[in-house]
């Protein structure tokens, strides 16, 4: 039966998939070694600063943020889907639990989980647009960016809330021995999606619907469905980005959080996700994010404009999107 064919070999298509995982990876590690070879090298006083145990935790500190919003990403081009919104959505967050904080008498846990609430409800408006209204991902989170950034200037009249909280500071700047707070989650939410995406059948569908949907159909998979809950739980991973960076920061503003879109997308698309959907792993969109943390930090400790950054951000994600392509033919 022709049906039964293609769903086989799909499967097969997984499984050597899987067998390349590891090599892409090792490859991804040793290349950050590199970087940290090079960026030593260049370092004019001599000390190894780069490799000095506060910075390799300051790194990571500091992609903490990006990794938990590329995680949703990660999922959304998976299915061959584009959120331009998580950078706006972040924004929110962190406005409404500032708010929820200043405002209201509840406890930090239930404050966080309402943050968290709202942000999955941004993911589902987008996936309802998408899934179930057709609109296509790039048009209407775009639109979506607009308007969330829009209700984060309303909700706090374009001026930032300041939260004097050491127990909300915590989140973003507080350490558990000599591990930041911010990495410890982090690694949390790492191996949470990890098992998600390798262990569970949500996770299989997944990348079922990304590498072909006819054959996604005929294991039981609903598109529709199974779109909304992605958005919907890329939202969700915005949001705790948001609260980490408001956190991080001590307030929730309506200007932070531009940019953080192509982050994510350069923390995903280097870390071997294919925009054509259906291959990539969690594990490989944490290396991603921590070769572009390392090229930031490294930049900065030569003194490279932050301008140059941006060109040399964009600059990787057209490569890493050109060798995806190159692949395919």
């Amino acid at each position: 039966m022709p049906e039964t064919k293609g769903v086989k070999r799909f499967f097969s298509s997984v499984h050597i998939q899987s067998k390349s995982v590891l090599l892409i990876l090792g490859a991804l590690v040793v290349f950050i070694f590199l970087l940290c070879d090079v960026f030593q090298i260049g370092n004019e006083s001599g000390e190894w600063i780069f490799l000095d145990p506060e910075n390799i935790a300051n790194i990571l500190n500091q992609v903490s943020i990006n990794v938990v919003i590329a995680f949703g990403m990660t999922l959304v081009i998976l299915i061959k889907g584009i959120d331009l919104s998580v950078g706006s959505i972040t924004s929110v967050s962190g406005v409404i639990i500032a708010i929820l904080i200043l405002n209201t008498k509840l406890p930090l846990p239930v404050a966080v989980l309402l943050t968290l609430i709202a942000g999955f409800l941004t993911g589902a408006a987008n996936g309802a647009l998408i899934s179930m209204l057709r609109v296509p991902a790039f048009i209407a989170t775009l639109g979506s960016m607009a308007i969330f950034r829009g209700l984060a200037f309303i909700l706090t009249d374009g001026k930032a809330k300041f939260v004097n909280s050491d127990s909300f500071k915590f989140l973003g700047n507080g350490f558990v021995g000599p591990v930041p707070a911010a990495v410890i989650l982090m690694l949390v939410m790492l191996v949470l999606f990890h098992f998600l995406l390798s262990r569970t059948v949500f996770g299989r569908r997944i990348y079922f619907l990304g590498g072909n949907e006819e054959a996604a159909r005929l294991t039981g998979t609903d598109p529709v469905r199974l779109r909304f809950l992605v958005f919907s739980i890329a939202g969700a991973c915005s949001a705790m980005g948001g609260i980490l960076l408001a956190s991080r920061l001590g307030s929730g503003s309506p200007n932070v959080g531009t940019g953080y879109e192509l982050d994510a997308i350069a923390a995903t698309i280097v870390g071997g996700t294919s925009f054509s959907g259906g291959k990539g792993t969690i594990i490989g969109t944490f290396i991603g994010a921590l070769i572009m943390g390392v090229i930031s930090n490294g930049m900065n400790l030569l003194g490279i404009s932050p301008y140059m950054q941006y060109v040399a951000k964009g600059a990787i994600i057209l490569l890493a999107v050109i060798i995806d392509s190159l692949k395919k033919e």
